[in-house]
């Protein structure tokens, strides 16, 4: 069935769709465990076999991965991967080689014998997909940057993509240079993946990289089974407030994830916390030890024992990990930008079940715009930038701390003000017949259903007609 659909797509293939390889779509998803592909992936695989660098925004557990991993595997020579972090890095690279894919990475925790095996065996086209930070390719070493540059990749994997405009001016400036990276390579198509970027970063990003031209892709930034509640709520409140909602029966025995700012704010509500009678690990950057911070993370997964039900952490926690039975995301205040909080709230309901995002803020004028912009200047400052960049940097950071306050504050849906930040239309585009055949022979059809729960100005008349926290049980209690 597999071979006449696709021959009937070609015969009607007046676009350009169907890609060299698409007749091997059928054994490389059964290589990676999956019969088919999930909604919006077709397209985003059929447009990087084309040759086109292109942009995909898309929620976390929505399948990016397979969207650069399966285009990877199906070209002849390697494809480099820029990851921010080892552990996505070697958690990536471990699924891989399960599946029996060659892949590796290549950072400093390697020994020098270690790095120079492995690029030896680059070199003789061993391996399909290659993991490395983005200063890998500004080392010293001439024979570790010539090995790379060598390489001549299908294609630059750009993972974690919103790292460029979060970190490129900042404190890893290596992200801003990932242009010239990509011309040192021989200019190879650019795959950049990211699940939080509104329309201006999304501009930012693709100018960054020097892929002004590149197809962008904004997929499902709506999460239908999150509920999505703004809470207005004094801080010095919260921690009664976040104790109260961890003490429910339904939510007791659930993941949840406790969002801060910043190390000194997760201290603090870990303290009080404790007060109130209830002892909750913290998770940020600089706790204990790697091998500490891992283990912590280990036990949240249930992946290491005692394991972990509720944390507070700060935003790096989690990024890249499957941990798709999160029920609750609290927020002890609003995030600096809609991409932070898509991110944080996006940790939710991976496995697609009811679950709840809570968002505490203060209302108009509150203190948790002035902490985020005292953070937002200590960041300025430290980054190597001249007077000029720093003050637009500084001008970015608070017009995006404003469109989160004021979005916290509006008396409208709060899930319609996010889809429109990022782009994400309701309007499916239209597509040509021999996708059509080819989404009918690989695609899934998703589940339309409408979600009961959506945010808390629609649901005004429940949150009314119950208490809260009533309604927080309501919605988790529909996940069992």
């Amino acid at each position: 069935m597999e071979k006449w659909a696709i021959r009937l797509a070609k015969w009607l293939d007046h676009e350009g769709v169907v890609v060299e390889r698409t007749e091997s779509f059928g054994p490389a998803l059964r290589l990676f465990g999956v019969g088919r592909f999930r909604q919006g992936q077709l397209p985003i695989v059929l447009s990087a076999l084309s040759g086109k660098s292109i942009l995909v925004v898309s929620p976390t557990g929505s399948g990016k991965t397979l969207c650069f991993q399966l285009p990877a595997v199906l070209r002849s020579s390697v494809s480099l991967v820029v990851s921010p972090l080892k552990t996505l890095m070697t958690d990536q690279v471990s699924a891989l080689l399960r599946k029996k894919i060659p892949a590796t990475f290549i950072n400093s925790d390697l020994s020098k014998e270690e790095k120079e095996t492995r690029y030896s065996m680059l070199a003789q086209a061993a391996f399909k997909l290659l993991y490395v930070a983005p200063e890998r390719f500004f080392v010293r070493s001439k024979e570790e940057r010539d090995g790379l540059s060598q390489s001549a990749p299908s294609f630059l994997v750009v993972d974690e993509a919103h790292c460029v405009d979060q970190w490129g001016n900042d404190f890893r400036p290596e992200y801003g240079k990932l242009a010239q990276v990509r011309a040192d390579l021989g200019s190879p198509p650019i795959l950049a993946f990211t699940a939080t970027a509104g329309r201006e970063m999304q501009d930012r990003i693709l100018a960054s990289l020097g892929i002004p031209d590149a197809t962008i892709f904004v997929r499902d930034v709506d999460r239908p089974n999150i509920a999505l509640l703004r809470r207005r709520c004094p801080a010095e409140k919260r921690a009664e407030e976040i104790a109260a909602l961890l003490r429910l029966p339904q939510v007791q025995r659930e993941k949840v994830m406790v969002f801060v700012p910043s190390a000194k704010a997760g201290e603090e509500l870990k303290g009080k916390l404790a007060e109130l009678g209830l002892d909750i690990p913290l998770y940020h950057s600089r706790l204990g030890t790697p091998f500490e911070r891992q283990e912590l993370q280990k036990r949240f997964q249930g992946e290491s024992l005692p394991t972990v039900e509720h944390i507070i952490c700060t935003n790096a926690f989690g990024m890249g990990l499957d941990i798709p039975n999160v029920r609750l995301v609290i927020h002890w205040q609003q995030s600096a930008s809609v991409e932070d909080l898509l991110q944080e709230f996006g940790r939710a309901g991976r496995d697609r079940k009811p679950s709840v995002s809570i968002i505490f803020h203060g209302g108009s004028g509150n203190s948790d715009t002035g902490r985020l912009r005292f953070m937002a200047d200590k960041t300025v400052e430290n980054a190597d930038l001249d007077e000029r960049g720093k003050a637009r940097m500084r001008d970015q950071r608070y017009r995006q701390i404003e469109q989160v306050a004021a979005m916290l504050t509006a008396d409208s849906c709060f899930r319609r003000s996010i889809r429109s930040y990022f782009g994400d239309s309701t309007i499916a585009p239209q597509r040509s017949l021999a996708e059509i055949i080819l989404d009918w022979v690989f695609g899934t059809k998703e589940d339309a259903s409408k979600a009961r729960f959506c945010c808390d100005y629609c649901d005004h008349e429940l949150l009314k007609k119950y208490s809260f926290r009533t309604y927080v049980s309501t919605v988790l209690e529909e996940a069992k």
